[in-house]
């Protein structure tokens, strides 16, 4: 059973979203949506999903489409378990930075998207010195942002890196993904157009194809920083983009070591041929081609938001596992797990791919925490410290 607390704070997520479905304006919903709200709170107190969705029968069309939704969010609540996942780590002020680390915000470019990433120095870094600095390039996992990697960042620049920690397109401080809402006519004459146009600005993509170039992107801008070693380049990745780190590596010859913490690797034990789009997800992809837009469903883990549908396809069509073999013999690559992991299986994803790699790895085991975990206290220190040791033994 979950606790009172978290079911309460998924009714009000519940009617949050049913108060964001329609507009102040529409007077015509206001009725629905009190309607709802009362049966939410029955629902809450102790009635039965089945009995609920009965009673939602009586109500109006637009009432009960949202009372489903509401309910399906707490029938999924009664088997959570009761332990979530503590909020994201805050980034660090430049006062908190280890001594002599220094840091700043930049910009770079992915697909003509401006993207945000924080770049850190270590101590006495000086971009004119003959010998250069190895650089990392830092990437987040599911809905992760910038600012939950950026101690990493610190303690690998404490230890003699420049890392360089990134937002991939439309998440956290990066622009979002641009769509024409309405034709715009060109010529092919003209390669490029300067015009007004009505556009779509799209948030919370969650496409790991995409966050694929905005890691190969930024890793272009760090070896374009004066000081860094374009030569010795490392990628780092969690939790989802620890699956990133195989993928880029086995297509990026720039990539010289990698680190995979807490790590998704999907395909183990899934035939490598054609994936096959069916049912909801091929009703979705028709939406999208003819109309321009699909369906959204929410997710998260430290906080929730909502997505686009077309990533449970994106997600289906992605195995990394697949590419583990491609992953060229002379990039080491070490992964960080935690003993009770609880998302993943350890055997398939973090252990399979270091037993299928053609070249050095090693497995670090972080006993006695959980995924979310390694990213505080103690188990923070010795994942950031395994993953400067191996950098640094490496590039």
């Amino acid at each position: 059973m979950t606790r009172p607390g978290f079911r309460a704070s998924l009714v009000g997520a519940a009617l949050s979203r049913v108060r964001s479905c329609g507009a102040a304006s529409d007077r015509r919903r206001a009725p629905a949506r009190q309607e709802l709200a009362s049966a939410l709170r029955g629902a809450f107190v102790g009635a039965e999903l089945a009995s609920a969705l009965r009673g939602a029968g009586k109500l109006l069309p637009y009432t009960r489409a949202l009372i489903v939704y509401a309910l399906l969010v707490l029938a999924l609540a009664a088997g959570a378990p009761s332990q979530q996942p503590p909020p994201p780590l805050t980034p660090p002020t430049d006062a908190e930075l280890p001594d002599g680390v220094t840091a700043k915000v930049v910009t770079f470019w992915s697909e003509g998207v401006p993207c945000y990433g924080r770049i850190f120095y270590p101590r006495g870094f000086d971009p004119a010195a003959a010998e250069k600095t190895p650089g990392v390039v830092l990437a987040n996992g599911w809905t992760g942002l910038a600012g939950t990697l950026e101690r990493y960042g610190a303690r690998f620049a404490e230890r003699g890196l420049v890392a360089l920690a990134i937002d991939y397109r439309g998440w956290g401080e990066s622009g979002g993904f641009v769509t024409l809402a309405e034709p715009v006519r060109t010529d092919d004459r003209l390669r490029r157009t300067q015009t007004t146009a009505t556009v779509r600005i799209r948030r919370t993509r969650l496409l790991p194809g995409k966050q694929i170039e905005d890691i190969r992107n930024a890793i272009s801008w760090l070896q374009g920083e004066p000081g860094v070693d374009r030569e010795r380049i490392g990628l780092w990745g969690t939790s989802y983009a620890g699956g990133h780190v195989i993928a880029v590596a086995a297509i990026d010859a720039r990539v010289k070591v990698g680190v995979a913490q807490v790590p998704a690797i999907a395909g183990r034990g899934v035939p490598e041929a054609a994936f096959t789009l069916e049912g909801a997800l091929r009703e979705d992809a028709v939406r999208r081609a003819r109309e321009g837009r699909g369906a959204e469903w929410e997710t998260g883990f430290s906080r929730k938001l909502m997505i686009d549908a077309e990533t449970r396809q994106a997600a289906a069509e992605y195995r990394p596992f697949h590419a583990v073999d491609e992953v060229p013999e002379t990039v080491p690559i070490l992964f960080v797990i935690a003993e009770k992991e609880e998302l993943m299986s350890n055997d398939d994803h973090a252990r399979a791919s270091a037993a299928a790699l053609r070249g050095p790895t090693k497995v670090v085991e972080i006993p006695g925490i959980t995924h979310f975990e390694v990213y505080r206290g103690e188990a923070f220190e010795q994942g950031a410290r395994a993953a400067a040791d191996w950098f640094l033994e490496h590039l």
